[in-house]
């Protein structure tokens, strides 16, 4: 029947309503269940509705009407051909309230409309404005290596190279890969460089709105879950605020779990509509959006899990028909077979790490008890779960001893484990056991037959097997109506139908508590599964991940734990009868948000800057947060400070490698070579892949004392040939190992074997990736200007070309090319062929320019010079070399008024450099201002005691070295 078939869809999804409107419902309802004027005996019996949602009303009340309109035009025609006395005011009067009912339904639709829309956009926007003060923020922590060193990202490497290598850029076949496949994150991050510019704001921007998207989705979800309006916005404007999402939506790299996110929710909506309809378009969506869930992150597997046990909790709901548990079953075997299809390519197809992951990431793994490591990890849900509940220490990183070991059972947060278990398997046994025995205590067709009997009796039926086209499975029978019975007969007729009606009665009251009960049992459960489900890849109870505690990991799952929030929220506000109450709920509520909403906006103020996001840590994981900061203050110059940090990140854990090594440069930049070499050799023996140190180390030994070459080379050659096993950041090891050779190179030549160097950049080129086309570029070069000095013209030129092949539109490569053949003289025209295209194609490059320049000064055309070093200086107006050799043109061209500007500027530019007050000193000796160009020369010995020109211009001068003035 027509109700059955909507009450039928009804009992698949209980969702969004208030009971606010519940009275005005009920008594339209109580108007249509009162017996017809025309027809007395016929009386439409109607269930109680206050254990439906406001939306299920208004398609019960649709149900209802359509059953009472056909009862009207029976009535009408029997008035007119039944020759019955005139009652056309009592089939006015019926049809009146039909039709102010039918407006009435449509305009209370029409306003609840609205406050979905509402309430939606309340959401949304909330979302929006707390993560605002994100779109000023840089590239900070793991974006750095993700976006910017990440040539997947910044179309350094081939598009095909996504499919071949993780989230970070590095292959998956290499030993250092962390085994994240997540090929469709890492094209929305290259369509967002290359739209952006490359600029930050752009990025973070997506992620605000996919932070936005995914607040509407789970206002959605929680619509086909909630018991009304009120439940339903409160989980919305939670997760809307959630502090714990700031690293997922702050860090770009979070972009992997809010695009996964999305593509669950969707996925589960698309579900719940096939699980209505059984269609296959909303099937296939389903499985389409998993798989691009799996694309952007690996935990995302876990959602047809959740798609199946959502189809197994729905089993006795709504009406059965033929074929139900036949299509259930159907639906069920696919998703299984999609499960283990997933798993296999995963597993199977996609390479997985080889590598354990660091101590410094998961100590825990690394422990050798047992005991100690089943306890520990045990507790890591806890811990996770604390952040959902109280979210106010919050870290960039959980790892190394942010939360120490459980190594005893005597420790109280053994307590805290055992009742968090405890409670979750407690409620999760008692939301089943509540939705078994209310699925089996349904009985749906008494509910059907109360509606439905009564009016097919009236309207001769004798089955509602068949009734205008409609179907119903249940095949009651209905008594034949006999008006020739005698006395005794209509009595107990009129008995039996009296006891039926008291039984049907009893039927229909308790069926809408069973489905109450029933949907409550299934959205419990529902909303564990979805705080669970998705966290169990990522809690190291299954198999250990590379990191102890993770924020960001923690957006899908909080979807569930606000779900729970908003159900809980739901029942109280429909248990409070009072105003009063209710208001007092609104403000408990409002606190938790506006505590919520001030906490993420301080949250994202330390995601603005590296500095701000490690100094925000130093009180839970202070080895990591304060080793990072003295990273941060030393690239920013901030020596004396950096110091500080690092000793105090070696205080807190002595076996950083990358701490010794930070620690070291600052003691190279200050120039205090014994305590660097000290660092550096420290580092390399806690880490011996640490290729960045041995670069470092040679340099330091070569500063300290030019008689360690022998020393210098030697580790240079150790640090170049490094295999680089387990390590994580690969470019950043290539690169080091690039550095070593060339420096290397560099020292053999300086010492007049070139030939060993050549020997040295073949080596180079040998082991360094093809992939690498720059640094392979650059080797070549070098090796072009060895030929030359080797006077292997073909060889140097063969060089040059395939130079030229990796990098055809930089300038760099033809301006080397131009430099081997300007060594020939017989090829000085062709060479300038060569800087003319240079300076073509690389225009606002300085070096380009510079170059030319230093061609043309060779030829003697200095006033040519003169306007390429202009140039150059123009475009790079704070390099001090391009400003010096301005000065240095001039002064050939005897301007020498206009050189002392130049020489000035220079000075202005590095005060601290002993030959740029030399420079200025002679010029102004030329010009005859000897007491200046004293001063400049003093000052030039004042940092630099040992500086050769200044003595000998102030000797040529007859000056006292030693005096004052």
């Amino acid at each position: 029947m027509r109700y059955e078939r909507e009450h039928r869809i009804m009992c698949h999804e209980y969702g969004d309503g208030d009971d606010d409107d519940e009275d005005n419902s009920s008594a339209a309802v109580h108007q249509l269940s009162s017996s017809c004027k025309l027809c007395p005996s016929v009386s439409v019996q109607v269930p109680a509705l206050s254990a439906y949602s406001h939306s299920h009303q208004l398609h019960y009340i649709q149900a209802i009407i359509v059953i009472n309109v056909h009862h009207g035009f029976v009535c009408i025609h029997r008035v007119l051909f039944a020759d019955l006395q005139p009652q056309w005011r009592h089939v006015e009067r019926l049809m009146s309230k039909i039709l102010l009912l039918t407006i009435d339904i449509r305009m209370n639709g029409e306003i609840m409309l609205a406050l979905d829309y509402a309430g939606l956009a309340g959401c949304a926007t909330l979302a929006f404005v707390l993560y605002l003060n994100t779109l000023n923020a840089g590239f900070v922590y793991d974006d750095r290596r993700a976006i910017l060193g990440n040539a997947d990202v910044t179309g350094a490497g081939p598009l095909a190279q996504l499919l071949q290598n993780d989230y970070w850029g590095t292959p998956l076949t290499d030993s250092g890969s962390h085994g994240s496949w997540r090929p469709l994150c890492v094209l929305g991050f290259r369509l967002n460089f290359v739209l952006g510019d490359g600029a930050a704001w752009p990025f973070h921007l997506i992620n605000l709105l996919l932070h936005g998207l995914a607040t509407v989705l789970v206002v959605h979800v929680a619509r086909t879950l909630l018991p009304t309006r009120a439940a339903v916005y409160a989980a919305g404007s939670l997760f809307a605020a959630h502090p714990v999402h700031t690293e997922a939506v702050a860090g770009i790299v979070g972009r992997a779990d809010l695009s996964a996110t999305v593509c669950w929710l969707l996925a589960y909506l698309a579900y719940r509509r096939h699980m209505r309809h059984r269609d296959w378009r909303s099937l296939a969506l389903t499985l389409l959006l998993a798989v691009a869930a799996l694309l952007c992150k690996e935990t995302a597997i876990t959602l047809l899990l959740l798609c199946g046990l959502c189809d197994l909790l729905c089993l006795g709901q709504g009406v059965k028909h033929a074929g139900d548990e036949k299509h259930r079953l159907r639906s069920l075997t696919i998703l299984s077979v999609a499960l283990l299809c997933a798993l296999y390519c995963r597993l199977s197809i996609v390479p997985r790490p080889s590598t354990a992951f660091s101590a410094a990431d998961n100590p825990t793994a690394h422990e050798p008890s047992w005991w100690t490591r089943t306890l520990s990890y045990l507790y890591l849900p806890v811990a996770n779960f604390q952040l959902l509940l109280w979210p106010q220490h919050l870290s960039f990183d959980w790892g190394m001893e942010a939360i120490p070991r459980i190594r005893t059972l005597w420790d109280a947060r053994n307590v805290l484990s055992l009742a968090f278990y405890g409670i979750l398997l407690a409620v999760t046994c008692k939301g089943v056991r509540w939705r078994c025995t209310a699925s089996s205590s349904v009985d749906y067709a008494a509910v059907a037959t109360s509606i439905s009997l009564p009016l097919l009796q009236r309207l001769g039926g004798s089955s509602c097997q068949a009734w205008h086209g409609l179907v119903c499975a249940c095949h009651h029978q209905l008594k034949q109506q006999q008006q020739q019975q005698q006395q005794q007969q209509q009595q107990r007729s009129s008995l039996q139908r009296k006891a039926s009606a008291s039984r049907s009665s009893c039927s229909v009251s308790s069926a809408p508590s069973a489905v109450a009960t029933s949907v409550s049992a299934s959205v419990l459960v529902t909303c564990i599964a979805f705080m669970v489900l998705p966290f169990l890849p990522a809690c190291n109870l299954l198999f250990h991940v590379g990191f102890v505690l993770a924020e960001r990991l923690l957006y899908l799952p909080s979807v569930g734990y606000c779900l729970m929030l908003g159900l809980g929220f739901g029942r109280l506000w429909q248990r409070l009868h009072s105003s009063v109450h209710r208001l007092l709920l609104l403000c408990c509520l409002g606190l938790l948000l506006g505590t919520f909403s001030l906490r993420t906006m301080q949250r994202n103020r330390d995601w603005q800057n590296e500095e701000q996001l490690f100094r925000s840590a130093i009180a839970i994981n202070p080895p990591k947060a304060l080793g990072n900061l003295g990273s941060v203050l030393s690239s920013q110059g901030r020596y004396e400070e950096a110091k500080l940090a690092l000793q105090s990140a070696l205080a807190h854990r002595p076996t950083m490698a990358d701490a010794h090594f930070n620690l070291g440069i600052v003691h190279q930049q200050q120039q205090n070579y014994s305590a660097a070499l000290t660092c550096y050799r420290r580092a390399i023996q806690l880490r011996p892949q640490l290729a960045p140190a041995y670069v470092n180390l040679a340099t330091t030994l070569l500063a300290w004392d030019q008689g360690r070459q022998e020393e210098a080379a030697a580790v240079l050659l150790a640090g170049a040939r490094l295999p680089g096993h387990g390590v994580r950041d690969r470019s950043a090891h290539e690169a080091a190992r690039h550095s070593a050779y060339l420096q290397l190179s560099a020292l053999h030549r300086s010492q007049g074997r070139s030939q060993l160097a050549v020997e040295v950049l073949n080596e180079a080129l040998a082991t360094l990736p093809l992939e690498r086309r720059q640094q392979r570029a650059m080797l070549h070069q070098r090796l072009a200007a060895l030929h030359v000095e080797l006077e292997q013209w073909q060889e140097a030129e063969r060089q040059q070309q395939l130079a030229l092949q990796l990098q055809p539109g930089e300038g760099v490569a033809y301006v080397s090319y131009g430099q081997a053949l300007a060594r020939n003289s017989s090829r000085y025209a062709e060479a300038e062929l060569w800087f003319k295209r240079a300076v073509e194609l690389s225009p606002l490059e300085p070096s380009t320019h510079h170059h030319y320049a230093d061609f043309l000064e060779q030829q003697q055309r200095t006033q040519e010079a003169l306007g390429y070093r202009l140039r150059a200086a123009a475009l790079a107006p704070h390099n001090y070399a391009l400003q010096s050799a301005v000065a240095d043109a001039l002064r050939l061209l005897n301007r020498l008024a206009e050189a002392e500007l130049w020489y000035r500027r220079a000075v202005a530019l590095q005060p601290q450099a002993a030959h740029a007050h030399a420079n200025l000193g002679a010029i102004l000796q030329m010009r005859g201002q000897r007491q200046q160009a004293v001063d400049c020369y003093r000052r030039a010995l004042q940092l630099e005691p040992g500086h050769a020109t200044s003595r000998a211009n102030l000797a040529k001068m007859h000056v006292n070295i030693d005096a004052n003035t």
